[in-house]
């Protein structure tokens, strides 16, 4: 085996590493996502139900001021029907009045309705609210642990990819440049030893001719079906 080939396979073992612990953070989004999901349904529940409060309150608020409008009404034809001198207006201050009564008692119906909507809605959002906060007191504990998590992995990661640069050098830029476009194509390993007669990655029988070449100077080739690089491994008899 070639210095080179050992240097590169020294860099795809980093590489593998490396593609482990990425691997591990991605694993972790979604456990985060399952986190923030549960916490934001409730959240966007505490939002609608505020909402409706807040709705409700100006309705409660627009039919106590038409109420209140309405009483001012009453005592108005109360004191004009005190005031009147013949049957003829008396009739119709009462009809006024009567009208007013009916107006202000259909009112404060809609209005002990309303406040009885208001009250359902208030403890409802109460109780969302402190649904929310037993899961954001429930979550603190799996945040923090999958923080830590990551935290970890990012140490581990980072020190990986110092030793992969540091690998990296002992690499001719030609080769290590090739290496790296096969591995940006989403490959996990670029680099494979030929099985027997054929690519290690795609069974892909090699000609004979490239054989002997690879077997004779220790050339790592690329594979003309899938891509790879491929080596011939010292006393595989059946590559040759």
């Amino acid at each position: 085996m070639s210095t080179e080939l050992q240097a590169l396979l020294v860099v795809q073992a980093d590489d593998v590493i490396i593609h482990g612990l990425e691997q591990r953070i991605v694993a972790l989004e979604p456990r985060i996502r399952e986190l923030d999901a549960r916490r934001n349904r409730v959240a966007e529940a505490i939002a609608r139900s505020t909402q409706a409060v807040q709705a409700e309150e100006q309705r409660q608020a627009f039919l106590r001021d038409k109420i209140a409008e309405h009483k001012q009404l009453i005592e108005k034809n109360q004191a004009q029907m005190d005031a009147v001198k013949t049957m003829k207006q008396a009739t119709a201050a009462a009809a006024q009045l009567e009208q007013a009564r009916r107006i202000v008692q259909v009112e404060e119906g809609d209005l002990l309705a309303l406040n009885r909507r208001l009250d359902e809605l208030r403890g409802a959002l109460t109780t969302q609210k402190k649904e929310l906060d037993a899961i954001e007191a429930e979550q603190e504990t799996a945040r923090s642990e999958v923080a830590a998590e990551r935290a970890a992995i990012d140490g581990e990661l980072s020190t990986a990819r110092e030793k992969r640069a540091t690998s990296a050098k002992a690499v001719p830029g030609g080769l290590l440049s090739k290496y790296d476009r096969i591995r940006g194509r989403k490959r996990v390993e670029a680099v494979v030893a030929m099985r027997g007669m054929a690519c290690g990655a795609c069974d892909t029988a090699i000609p004979m001719q490239r054989r002997h070449v690879m077997t004779a100077t220790a050339a790592i080739e690329l594979c003309e079906a899938c891509g790879v690089l491929m080596y011939f491994v010292a006393g595989d008899t059946a590559a040759t």
